[in-house]
């Protein structure tokens, strides 16, 4: 079966206009009706979307829709922004590491101390540049999780010393 036929059937299973389904996908009203009448085909994270949405599999939602699959096997796969973002960063902390500890020979607590700043203002400018109007189309439940957990493990690190820094910097000023 057509995606667009199995769309449309999902759709009106779960008592939903073309509007409804649109509003939960972030899209508009006619990409839905492109579909569904078979003028265009949706990405493969549409797809994925319209069967979290109706809690169907992608077997089941693709399946017998050739001309979609074709679509999705003719698509060569390429590095997501994400991962470029992930190993231009990784890239740049060996070279910096290299640098800063073999010919500036950097202690590691004196590079702490000069980064900490550095690291602080880049976090909340990445934050500020994210388009969070967007976000919940590119995460899950887990990515949440898993987000907040690596967060919270990069940032302990830097809380524990600013604040231990300030206590001692107040306890030899007022004793």
């Amino acid at each position: 079966m057509q995606i667009g036929k199995q769309l449309q059937q999902q759709r009106k299973k779960h008592n939903m206009s073309q509007e409804d389904l649109a509003k939960k996908m972030h899209i508009s009203r006619q990409s839905i009706s492109k579909w569904e009448n078979g003028t265009s085909l949706p990405t493969f994270a549409n797809v994925v979307v319209i069967g979290e949405l109706f809690d169907i599999s992608l077997d089941e939602l693709i399946k017998g829709d050739e001309a979609l699959m074709n679509k999705f096997e003719e698509t060569t796969p390429k590095m997501n922004k994400a991962m470029e973002i992930l190993l231009f960063g990784i890239g740049i902390a060996m070279v910096a590491f290299v640098f800063s500890s073999s010919i500036f020979n950097i202690s590691e607590s004196t590079l702490e101390n000069w980064l900490f700043l550095p690291i602080l203002v880049s976090f909340f400018c990445f934050i500020f540049s994210i388009k969070w109007q967007n976000i919940d189309k590119i995460t899950n439940k887990w990515t949440v999780i898993l987000g907040v957990i690596w967060l919270a493990l990069v940032m302990w690190p830097n809380i524990y010393s600013f604040i231990e820094g300030f206590t001692r910097e107040m306890n030899t000023l007022n004793g």
